[in-house]
């Protein structure tokens, strides 16, 4: 008899500040949380699964619920795109209370992406707005090609963003289950950060598999079945 599939039928994750696991970045979280009256500028920075999409998106998500109006440019949603990021920074320079900049290396080196950029940090700092940009390090190990912008950059406040320990990252496994409607008991979650690896970003892709194989197999995630999918 071949082997039925079901169709993953799941709530989209909604990347909110509300739902960010904390761990050691109380301040940081905070200060995004804020209301501000005067320009605010924020440099994010930490390694690719350390959440600095989701603490972007989520300012803007807060900004939004508050009457704002934002402005979420992906830069790496446009590799290899070159006139789709200029158009979305052209939309960006004229419009958004709050614009969030991700993955801004993307930017750096290119002349007119950096003059965009530019111009929305000014017109940003006269209408007392908020910017956020993101990147794996600080603005100082980037080499942007227009000086100005390479000191307003480095002139934004730093945040780097802490890792996760074991039980922030089991808090982190159990939400994600659970926006996804199953439970991740405490036995399958002690076993599995025990054996697994260390690598938020590798957590999250084995709970990709396990929740595939649960709904193909239409069985609870157990620790048999995580032996078996992910060979822990």
């Amino acid at each position: 008899m071949p082997q039925q599939f079901t169709l993953a039928i799941q709530r989209p994750h909604e990347q909110r500040l509300q739902n960010f696991v904390v761990g050691a970045n109380d301040e940081l979280l905070a200060i995004l949380e804020s209301q501000q009256t005067t320009f605010a500028g924020y440099w994010i920075f930490g390694d690719l699964s350390s959440g600095r999409s989701h603490l972007l998106r989520g300012c803007c998500l807060l900004a939004q619920d508050q009457s704002a109006s934002t402005n979420y440019i992906g830069c790496v949603d446009f590799s290899g795109d070159a006139g789709g990021l200029t158009a979305a920074l052209e939309n960006a320079s004229k419009h958004g209370q709050v614009v969030a900049v991700d993955d801004v290396a993307l930017i750096a080196g290119h002349a007119g992406h950096e003059e965009l950029l530019m111009t929305i940090y000014q017109r940003l700092l006269q209408e007392r707005g908020r910017l956020l940009v993101a990147h794996s390090h600080p603005a100082q190990v980037l080499e942007f090609v227009t000086p100005d912008l390479a000191s307003r950059m480095k002139s934004l406040q730093h945040f780097q963003i802490q890792p996760l320990q074991d039980a922030d990252k089991v808090e982190l496994l159990r939400r994600r289950a659970q926006n996804r409607g199953y439970e991740l008991s405490h036995s399958v979650l002690d076993y599995w950060l025990v054996r697994g690896p260390r690598d938020l970003g590798a957590l999250l892709s084995d709970l990709d598999l396990l929740d595939q194989a649960s709904l193909a197999r239409k069985q609870q995630v157990t620790i048999p079945l995580l032996k078996q999918v992910l060979g822990y």
